[in-house]
């Protein structure tokens, strides 16, 4: 019965996961992924946030939403947090 569990957990995170590292893969600067990765493990999160959690500069983190976004990764609510798109797995 265990093992069982354990297959279904695997199988479970890769395909919640899987989209999600693929986008990864295809993205420039450590402070790009690094970004995305805190977003997907804690959304929402406002700019500061994300800032002060991550220990980054201003300018990065800026330069790092701006290109999540200009992707089509990220969206920005009326509250100005910031959002992980779902991502569709690529075939």
């Amino acid at each position: 019965m265990e093992g069982l569990a354990r297959e279904l957990a695997s199988a479970l995170r890769r395909r919640l996961y899987g989209a999600h590292l693929e986008r990864i893969q295809g993205m420039g600067p450590p402070s790009e992924k690094l970004v995305y990765l805190y977003l997907l493990l804690t959304q929402p999160q406002s700019f500061t946030t994300i800032r002060r959690g991550l220990f980054l500069g201003v300018k990065t983190v800026d330069r790092a939403l701006r290109r999540l976004r200009g992707r089509g990764y990220i969206v920005q609510d009326k509250k100005f947090l910031y959002w992980i798109k779902e991502a569709q797995k690529e075939r």
